[in-house]
């Protein structure tokens, strides 16, 4: 068999045996990170019944399909998030490494983008559980694209697989999260201010307070009715189009696979929200689900910059081309 077929596979093989290795530790991060537990203090437990896990019985995959699924000592269902993150984890792990060759690109990069796949996953997991991001993950995350730029602008030889450029990453920081910070924190608070009803009716309620000359058992009417919905807009908490974690999440992503994949990953991102969404609407009309008015955001982001990660600047390349081409035509 020809030796650099044997080292393909070694390498690929290895990949998918440490990727998975990593996710048995993702799922550790994903489930204790939302709740404050400490990753290395308390040993792996059942979570029903408490009981320490042997160390048999932490082999990644391996472990969950022999026992079925189910905890050794009180039967109880283990849940296959576990296999799935672990299975997940590995197979993104051999695609990075399929993606840039160890011989033609090195080490280092491929293994930093691991690094941050990783991150994406328990990023994207937890906001699915708990909509809220852990801000350690998003620093790891944010840190972890800016070493890697960095490291590409210090020694391009070394990172000659890599297509991003320091500007590319900088620019790319800033392509995706700005706009999302002013949709979440300025666009839309203001336009649930503007169109909400009680808040309409108060105005109406003060010009009208202010302008017209009034008896005073009106007055005293129109005052009551203001306090009341005074009251009501006050317990209303702010509405946010998206969170700083998003924010925070797209400027790492933008850092570390530039303006091109950031954009492609939020355009995925708005499509599979706009499924989803759509997805529990109709169960919801059909009395299958809840009517959900708000749902974490985070998971398609992920999913957006992961696809973004393999992919993304190309495909943007060849929409831009054929754009191009077609004005030219025209």
């Amino acid at each position: 068999m020809d030796l650099e077929l044997i080292s393909t596979i070694f390498v690929r093989v290895m990949a998918f045996l440490f990727g998975i290795t990593i996710g048995s530790f993702l799922n550790v991060c994903i489930y204790r990170l939302p709740v404050g537990e400490s990753l290395t203090k308390k040993n792996s437990h059942c979570m029903t019944c408490g009981t320490p896990i042997k160390w048999y019985d932490l082999i990644p995959i391996f472990s969950w399909l022999f026992l079925r699924g189910k905890c050794r000592a009180c039967g109880s269902k283990i849940s296959g998030r576990y296999i799935l993150v672990e299975s997940l984890t590995g197979i993104l792990f051999v695609m990075t490494f399929w993606r840039f060759d160890v011989v033609l690109s090195g080490l280092i990069y491929p293994a930093l983008l691991c690094l941050f796949l990783a991150g994406l996953i328990v990023i994207g997991f937890e906001d699915y559980d708990t909509q809220e991001m852990t801000v350690g993950v998003l620093i790891y995350l944010t840190v972890t694209a800016g070493v890697t730029r960095v490291l590409t602008a210090v020694d391009e030889k070394m990172f000659r697989a890599c297509e991003i450029s320091l500007e590319d990453g900088f620019i790319g920081m800033f392509a995706v999260s700005v706009p999302f910070l002013l949709i979440g924190f300025v666009i839309t608070p203001l336009i649930c201010r503007i169109a909400d009803s009680d808040r309409r009716s108060a105005r109406k309620i003060r010009k009208r307070l202010k302008t017209e000359k009034l008896d005073r058992s009106e007055e005293q009417k129109l005052e009551k009715t203001l306090e009341r919905l005074n009251e009501a807009i006050g317990e209303k908490s702010p509405v946010f189009g998206f969170g700083m974690g998003d924010v925070i999440l797209m400027a790492a992503g933008g850092l570390m696979y530039g303006w091109k994949a950031a954009v492609f990953a939020a355009f995925t991102a708005i499509i599979l929200g706009a499924v989803y969404a759509a997805v529990l609407k109709y169960k919801a009309s059909c009395g299958d689900g809840e009517n959900v008015k708000a749902f974490a955001f985070g998971p398609f982001l992920t999913i957006g910059l992961g696809i973004a990660s393999f992919c993304g600047n190309s495909l943007v390349d060849m929409y831009i081309n054929y754009v191009v081409t077609s004005m030219h035509l025209s």
